[in-house]
């Protein structure tokens, strides 16, 4: 009797051990799966609130470009920079940079020179509309720029102000490139979107570009509207996600392999090269275990296109848009489970244990009583 009960608590603490190995096996591939879907769920809503953002800027910019108030300013500024002097660029350069009062930290707030000039006179009447618009939208700047090249007016006066595009020391640009892309399309409602990189009369801030033409009553282009967009509404839209012990790293990341926005208000400029990012700038989408840095997270990852242009798409400026999170983290909740399933079996071996050692002991004493009286 004693092998048996033996036997009996052997084959109930292997039938236990199989059985918890299956359930928990099932229990992770199950917080693997509903991870996998929460991830993925996360990254295509960060998609389209990307897309909903580009979408804004694109209509946005198409309406002040053919907006009657910047139509007209345009007229007034372009003539009036033309009969500012021979050199005009040196003259207003004088007038809004070195004889600026409030440059280099207030040069928003100079509405007019006070020179007599007809181009202050346009200045302040543009200046009065485009700098309500930097505060409003968020816009870094604003920028109107003469069929030439030069940059005839700019809310910020930087030093890209009264620089010519085309000749200038700026003209290797990204600004420089989104300028000549929409002068050289025959659309002229084309729109050009530059990718965030290092702009240098920024203070090499990482800065993208919208340009649209602005044309005339007779579809002619009278100059090229142009906004700087700052990083912020990227950082919104691609924060993080921390919630108790979750934390939900969401990243876009450039053909350049670089980040294009902040982390926790933080800039990385270390070069981003795992093999889910590799994939989706080859425009996969997918997602994966992936272990950097002695962690292993899940990966959810799909392209982005940031220049794509509702008025004509382009492949340009692919980024990879990546949502991972820890696999410990994922996993946790689950060993918790698993912890708890281990300290029943224990519990129940030993009880068994205990069973079996009484039972056992109880039919020996049995034994022993009956081998007294039979003496007897």
């Amino acid at each position: 009797m004693k092998f048996f009960h033996l036997f009996f608590v052997a084959t109930l603490l292997l039938t236990l051990f199989f059985a918890g190995k299956k359930v928990t096996q099932d229990l992770r591939q199950d917080a693997i799966i509903q991870a996998s879907k929460s991830l993925e769920l996360t990254r295509d809503i960060r998609i389209a609130q990307l897309i909903s953002e580009v979408k804004t800027i694109y209509s946005e910019i198409r309406f002040w470009a053919e907006s009657e108030p910047v139509s007209k300013g345009m007229t007034e500024l372009i003539s009036s920079w033309q009969a500012l002097s021979f050199d005009p660029k040196s003259t207003a350069r004088k007038l809004y940079i070195t004889d600026n009062p409030l440059y280099p930290n207030y040069t928003a707030n100079y509405v007019n020179a006070n020179d007599g000039s007809l181009y202050s006179d346009a200045h302040e009447r543009m200046h009065n509309l485009l700098r309500g618009l930097t505060k409003s939208r968020g816009y870094y700047d604003v920028f109107l720029i003469a069929n030439n090249g030069d940059i005839i007016y700019t809310v910020y006066k930087e030093d890209d102000y009264a620089s010519n595009l085309l000749t200038g020391k700026y003209k290797e640009t990204s600004l420089a490139q989104g300028f000549r892309e929409v002068q050289e399309n025959t659309n002229l409602n084309h729109v050009a979107l530059t990718d965030f990189i290092p702009y240098a009369p920024s203070h090499n801030m990482a800065s993208s570009f919208i340009l649209s033409s602005i044309v005339d009553e007779d579809n002619k282009t009278q100059g090229i509207l142009a906004f700087q967009l700052p990083t912020e509404p990227l950082d919104r839209i691609l924060k993080s996600i921390t919630h108790k012990d979750k934390r939900i790293i969401i990243m876009a990341v450039g053909p350049d392999h670089l980040l294009r926005h902040r982390i926790d208000n933080e800039t990385i400029k270390d070069k981003q090269t795992s093999t889910a990012i590799i994939k989706a700038l080859e425009s996969k989408v997918g997602i994966e275990r992936v272990t950097e840095d002695n962690n292993t997270y899940l990966i959810a990852y799909a392209p982005f296109n940031f220049s794509m242009n509702i008025l004509g798409n382009t492949n340009k400026n692919t980024w990879a848009i990546i949502v991972k999170q820890e696999l410990s983290e994922i996993l946790e909740p689950v060993n918790k489970r698993i912890k708890k399933w281990l300290s029943l079996l224990l519990g129940l071996a030993l009880i068994s244990l205990i069973l079996a050692w009484l039972l056992t002991r109880g039919k020996q004493d049995l034994a022993i009583t009956e081998e007294e009286e039979d003496n007897n």
